[in-house]
């Protein structure tokens, strides 16, 4: 209810080795600034060597406590992700005259420095890097469908890899609870107290990130169910364990609309996928059923087999595109043993439609594609 995009989405890898430094001087007026707002937490943040930040408990929590509070007003907010972009940036270029100066002096840079360095996200991505992604061109088909030439580009990277909804029609930038890293398994909780008055400070955002802590651990939120296209391109990072992820293949036949093919993680493929071959492989006797049942309703039966004839055809296309879509895959995966990024990303990507193909195989013993 409170969220429409992934609660937040943070750009770095968080399987990071880095070891753990001293805070910067960014951080710790950071850190003075959030208390001087009225953010309220049980965690400390950290910092690492490559300038990742992550957060640990200070003491135990169980799964109902809140991890973080944080009044609205310590939020840059906007009706549409354009317009908290272009706020952003008109944050950014105040400077020290800005309110939220000391956030904005702890948000990812281009230039590197302290900061988490949003180059390692793909859209900017050197072109040689790019052509490395054996993937199909579903990355380069996402980053063209995101791309926003009109807007600052540093301001919509961290909006794109960072902001929230809040449930009201507004997106924010929420401090500190975009320092707190991903992990899919969780059920995060997020919920506003709104304002009664008085003395109060606005409405509040709280958050539970729905797991028991130790004093010390680390602590995790989900930003949402994310493929690993979703974290590569806006956080850049992948996982090779990701239960969310899904992979896809465009689908063209001759005198057909195309379509994109969906390769879940167990294997499955999606219904729609399933449901527009039958139809486009069926015979004219196949289809001739259409005719004889209400108006409105035909497509339901393409939810089912339409025959063993059509399904065997059906299954035999999904196992020689998703074939075709590993064999590339897998080529690329062997050729980038150099870039542990792409390289994790494709090889996730062969792990699903190897486990695909294995689970057509299965049903149907024999079949041929």
């Amino acid at each position: 209810l409170l969220y429409k995009k992934p609660l937040l989405k943070y750009n770095f890898n968080f399987h990071s080795t880095s070891i753990m430094v001293a805070l910067t001087k960014s951080t710790t007026q950071f850190l003075a600034w959030t208390a001087s707002k009225g953010i309220e937490t049980p965690l400390d943040l950290n910092e690492r060597s490559d300038g990742s930040r992550y957060t640990t408990a200070k003491v135990d929590l169980d799964n109902t406590s809140d991890i973080l509070q944080i009044p609205i007003s310590a939020c840059i907010t906007s009706d549409s992700l354009d317009g908290l972009a272009e706020r952003l940036a008109y944050e950014r270029k105040l400077e020290s005259k800005s309110e939220f100066a000391p956030y904005m002096d702890v948000l990812p840079t281009l230039e590197g420095g302290d900061n988490p360095y949003l180059a390692t996200l793909p859209r900017f991505w050197e072109s040689k890097r790019l052509e490395r992604v054996a993937d199909s061109g579903q990355l380069e088909r996402r980053m063209m469908n995101d791309e926003r030439k009109d807007l600052d580009q540093w301001a919509l990277a961290c909006v794109d890899s960072r902001a929230n909804f809040l449930g009201d029609g507004r997106y924010a930038m929420t401090p500190y609870l975009d320092m707190i890293n991903h992990d899919a398994s969780i059920q995060t909780r997020a919920r506003i107290e709104e304002d009664k008055g008085f003395a109060g400070s606005g409405d509040i955002l709280q958050l539970q990130s729905g797991k028991n802590y130790a004093k010390g651990s680390e602590v995790f939120i989900s930003y949402g169910n994310l493929s690993n296209l979703d974290t590569l391109v806006d956080y850049g990072f992948v996982s090779d364990t990701n239960p969310c992820n899904t992979e896809t293949i465009a689908v063209r036949m001759m005198g057909q609309q195309p379509f994109t093919l969906t390769v879940y993680p167990d294997g499955s493929v999606d219904a729609g996928s399933k449901a527009t071959l039958r139809y486009n492989l069926a015979t004219p006797e196949e289809l001739e059923i259409f005719s004889t049942i209400e108006k409105g309703t035909g497509l339901g039966i393409l939810a089912k087999p339409l025959s063993d004839r059509n399904e065997l055809d059906v299954q035999s296309f999904i196992a020689s595109t998703i074939d075709e879509a590993l064999f590339e895959t897998k080529a690329g995966a062997a050729e980038t043993k150099d870039d542990a990024l792409i390289n994790m990303y494709l090889s996730a990507r062969q792990k699903q439609f190897e486990l695909a193909i294995e689970r057509i195989t299965h049903k149907f013993p024999g079949i041929e594609y």
